[in-house]
């Protein structure tokens, strides 16, 4: 019997609370809020990045490794999402890639290259120097180098976004 009292209270506030619950599961009458649904997220649908840098190899230089270095670039850019390869007069940066052969006498053994990454906004406005870089490049060395270049023009092109804008 003394138990009778406690047991009345815990009903009677286990009553209460679940109209309120309802009450608010069912518009907030209670508590005068609407709430909003969660977000829809889906957690494994990756994001796509939406950057892509408009860019131009210029090759000088009448060496076959240093041409098959040009080549290979363009095939890079025109292959990776990050990149448009264009020829048309719009602002882009420009890879000025200068290659000779590094010992005249024994061709083919070895080049030496400079490339340097300039913005321009059209064919007549000035370019900016962005960087450059000067090395010494073997046949076997090509695809090696392209990838390094290729991810320095990338991280290039993220420094100096702004201006492609």
């Amino acid at each position: 019997m003394r138990y009778l009292p406690c047991l009345c209270l815990f009903v009677c506030l286990l009553a209460c609370s679940g109209s309120v619950f309802a009450a608010d599961a069912a518009g907030g009458a209670v508590s005068g809020k609407i709430q909003q649904p969660p977000a829809k997220t889906q957690p494994d649908v990756p994001v796509a990045d939406t950057r892509s840098t408009t860019v131009a190899v210029i090759h000088e230089g009448t060496d076959n490794i240093g041409a098959r270095l040009a080549m290979r670039l363009k095939e890079r850019f025109n292959a990776s999402n990050l990149f448009k390869l264009e020829e048309k007069d719009q602002p882009k940066m420009r890879l000025l890639l200068h290659t000779m052969e590094e010992f005249p006498s024994r061709a083919g053994l070895g080049s030496v290259y400079s490339i340097t990454w300039v913005f321009s906004q059209s064919e007549g406005h000035l370019a900016y120097l962005l960087a450059r870089d000067v090395g010494v490049l073997t046949l076997e060395g090509v695809d090696a180098l392209t990838d390094s270049l290729v991810q320095r023009t990338d991280g290039i092109g993220v420094k100096y976004g702004y201006l492609f804008k």
